[in-house]
């Protein structure tokens, strides 16, 4: 069950990652700001769920 739930979140930080890419790469800062703030989210929460 562990497993299944990280690799859920993992291919979700890639999916987001890769957002936060194109945002930047066509100069749409505040979405990327907001993507970015979206994967520091996950990533807590992966680390949190990590220690438990």
């Amino acid at each position: 069950m562990m497993m299944r739930e990280n690799e859920k979140s993992m291919r979700t930080l890639a999916m987001l990652r890769y957002q936060a890419d194109r945002y930047q790469s066509v100069g749409n800062g505040s979405m990327c700001q907001r993507v970015n703030a979206e994967i520091r989210k996950l990533m807590n929460q992966m680390s949190e769920s990590s220690k438990n």
